[in-house]
C-alpha cells in the first residue's frame, strides 16, 4: 500500500488458509479509512467468520447482495447432511452469502443459476467446465452453504482432515463462473460510486471518465 498501490482500487481474494490471511488483513489494516475507501471487496472463501468476530471488528461488513462494495464475500460448501466439520464445528454459526442468488438467507438457488463449475489442475488451467452443476442454499443454523444436486461420492473430500460431504476443496470450483461475473459486477458498482462521490464533492455535473 505504501510503495506500489498508487491509490488504485483493490480486491482481496483467498481460499482456506489464504482466506484467513485476507480476513487478518481486513481486521488489521482496513479500519484505516484511506485503505477502506480503496477496497472493492474481500473474497475470503473457505474460512469461517462469526458474529463475534464482526462485533470485535466493527469496521468489517459481510456482503448482503450482488453489488455492495467494501464487504467480505464468504461461504463454506457442504452436503445437506453435514452437521459438524473442521471449517464449521457443530454449535458454530458462520456468516455467508450464496454465490448463486447473492442472498444471505435460506432461499434455495436452483442449479440453473450456476453459470459454470470449473475444475483446474495445479497449474490453474481449467480442465473441465460444467454448467448448471449444482444448486445451493444457506443453512439457517450453521450458516453453511448447503450444496444440492451432487453427491459426496462424486466429489470426495480428498484430504484426510475432511469427511466426504465437506466440499471445502470445491468452494471456488463449484461456483467459478458466478464468482468471476460477480467480481466484475462489484468493480462496476465501485466505479459508479466513485463517479457519484466525485460529482457530489465538486458540486457539478461530471461524466464517467472522471
Amino acid at each position: 500500500m505504501a510503495n506500489y498501490n498508487g491509490d488504485r482500487p483493490l480486491i482481496l481474494a483467498g481460499f482456506s488458509q489464504g482466506a484467513d490471511m485476507c480476513l487478518r488483513l481486513m481486521k488489521e489494516y482496513f479500519d484505516d479509512e484511506e485503505n477502506a475507501t480503496l477496497l472493492v471487496a474481500c473474497y475470503a472463501i473457505g474460512w469461517s467468520i462469526t458474529e463475534q468476530e464482526m462485533s470485535a471488528y466493527p469496521h468489517l461488513a459481510i456482503a448482503s447482495g450482488r453489488t455492495d462494495t467494501g464487504v467480505i464475500v464468504s461461504f463454506n460448501s457442504e452436503a445437506e447432511d453435514i452437521t459438524d466439520s473442521l471449517m464449521i464445528p457443530e454449535g458454530t454459526r458462520t456468516l455467508a452469502i450464496n454465490p448463486l442468488n447473492w442472498r444471505t438467507d435460506g432461499t434455495v438457488a436452483d442449479k440453473s443459476l450456476n453459470l459454470g463449475a470449473c475444475f483446474t489442475n495445479y497449474e490453474g488451467e481449467i480442465v473441465q467446465e460444467v454448467a448448471n452443476l449444482t444448486g445451493a442454499y444457506i443453512d439457517d443454523v450453521r450458516g453453511a452453504l448447503k450444496i444440492t444436486d451432487v453427491t459426496a461420492e462424486a466429489y470426495p473430500a480428498v484430504l484426510d482432515i475432511f469427511e466426504d460431504g465437506v466440499y471445502h476443496l470445491y468452494d471456488y470450483q463449484f461456483f467459478y463462473r458466478n464468482l468471476e461475473e460477480n467480481v466484475q459486477d462489484r468493480i462496476e458498482s465501485f466505479q459508479s460510486q466513485r463517479v457519484q462521490i466525485t460529482v457530489t464533492g465538486e458540486g457539478q455535473a461530471g461524466n464517467s471518465d472522471e
